[in-house]
């Protein structure tokens, strides 16, 4: 605003103008600091992302390489012929997430195909069954459950439960992690029980939440993009959970579901 005179209403105009740049420049450091924010989360997104596939990868060379120095020639070459398909499978997953998160974390568009669930659940439950500390029970159904969805994307699901069920047991108690694969009316449910701590009724409510994490409940940014990727495949993302006893995560997909074949606008995380 303009006035040339010097009088009560000059005075007040120019203590507006002044406001009014100290006001501009208080939205551009804000929306410096939202750009910053907003790559801090991604990176931290990426980390959290590549770190679990790592997991496997390392339990299952380490299980090759126990083996192979006691096993039988013979039984050798089955050996590495199976740990370099889940090797391969883990960095397949690796690859799709670096290519997720160069779009500036949005979910791309899934590339739908029939999954076996029955040899999905059984792979990832032999790639981290390799544990001494903790006993693994696997629960099959003899009939096979076919969904129609992008398998990167149930294969980042289970990795970040598996993961988490692992985090959320204390180092004074002997793990326990069931894995179920069973179908309900039209759906087919995948449930990871661990014996952890639980979680407590406050942080109930905030498990979900990007950045939440507590070392006895072992969620974190994981849960958050799983309840995202479950959602966008037509499923939902759950939990039960008891104090002192332990968790299930229910991970529940529709049987005969196909991906639409457009991009999936990201949850937003700054609500």
């Amino acid at each position: 605003m303009e006035w040339k005179n010097s009088d009560e209403i000059g005075i007040l105009v120019s203590r507006y103008n002044e406001l009014t740049e100290k006001l501009e420049e208080s939205a551009v450091l804000l929306a410096q600091n939202e750009r910053e924010n907003a790559w801090r989360e991604m990176a931290k997104q990426v980390a959290h992302e590549i770190k679990n596939p790592l997991t496997p990868m390392k339990l299952s060379i380490q299980h090759l390489e126990y083996t192979t120095s006691r096993a039988n020639p013979s039984e050798i070459c089955q050996l590495v012929k199976r740990a370099s398909q889940t090797l391969i499978e883990q960095i397949d997953s690796l690859n799709k997430i670096a290519t997720e998160f160069s779009t500036f974390a949005q979910m791309p568009k899934g590339t739908a195909e029939k999954i076996n669930m029955n040899e999905l659940v059984t792979n990832v439950h032999d790639l981290f069954r390799k544990r001494d500390d903790i006993d693994f029970y696997l629960n099959i159904p003899i009939d096979d459950i076919d969904v129609f969805a992008d398998r990167g994307h149930i294969l980042r699901v289970l990795n970040n439960l598996l993961k988490n069920a692992m985090q959320a047991i204390p180092e004074d108690r002997k793990g326990k992690i069931e894995i179920s694969l069973y179908k309900q009316s039209n759906k087919s449910i995948v449930c990871v029980k661990d014996n952890g701590m639980g979680i407590s009724d406050e942080m109930r409510e905030k498990v979900f939440y990007p950045n939440f994490t507590t070392k006895s409940s072992g969620t974190g940014l994981g849960l958050a993009i799983s309840r995202d990727i479950a959602e966008s495949l037509g499923g939902s993302l759950y939990f039960k959970t008891k104090k002192d006893e332990g968790t299930a995560f229910y991970f529940e997909l529709p049987s005969h579901y196909k991906v639409v074949e457009e991009e999936v606008m990201p949850r937003d995380y700054t609500a």
